[in-house]
């Protein structure tokens, strides 16, 4: 049985992060922003990797990111989505990203951000890409806001999001297991070599 679809903005507010050319400012206050490179995994959770840059803007608030809230890539690596975490709270959505905030009632926001990621969304937005007149990959926010989704109920939604947390966490300790490998490798070269 099919689940029913709603447009994302169905979901939860959806909103383009701040304009930095237009608020930068050296009397400004040094705040963190979350840009595209930030989004590489389901959660956004590191605040010290994410740049600082001294913004002077009267409403602040409108642009600074919530707990679960969803920030999707809508420049450049399309598809890149990300989670907030507790850490990156209050942080600020850079230009080149979109804030989902759910209704967490009725959507998990780690189920939308699997969703933003999958293969099966990126044909839908492909067709959207194609509209764009830049260049560089491109989605608007009113495009966003119209994509239709799948909701199953939420324990379902929660079933799918805990899936691929832990797949994520399974490929990043692989990652570390070859690095370190990899580390091994290299000692013992040089090792050999300085022999």
């Amino acid at each position: 049985m099919p689940h029913p679809t709603f447009a994302l903005e169905e979901l939860g507010q959806i909103f383009q992060g701040i304009p930095l050319s237009r608020y930068q400012n050296d009397q400004g206050s040094p705040e963190p922003i979350v840009n595209v490179g930030d989004l590489e995994k389901l959660c956004l959770k590191n605040r010290d990797s994410l740049s600082q840059t001294q913004l002077k803007v009267p409403d602040l608030k409108r642009y600074q990111l919530h707990t679960n809230d969803v920030v999707i890539a809508i420049r450049g690596t399309l598809l890149k989505t990300s989670v907030v975490k507790d850490e990156v709270q209050g942080s600020v959505a850079g230009q080149n990203v979109a804030v989902f905030r759910p209704k967490l009632n009725k959507v998990n926001p780690f189920y939308v951000a699997v969703l933003m990621r999958s293969k099966w969304l990126e044909q839908s937005l492909n067709i959207l890409q194609r509209q764009s007149t830049t260049t560089l990959p491109a989605i608007r926010v009113s495009q966003l806001r119209t994509i239709e989704i799948p909701l199953p109920d939420l324990p379902t939604q929660n079933q799918i999001a805990q899936l691929f947390l832990l797949a994520e966490r399974d490929a990043e300790i692989i990652r570390e297991e070859l690095e370190t490998q990899k580390k091994i490798v290299e000692f013992t070269l040089f090792k050999i070599l300085e022999k």
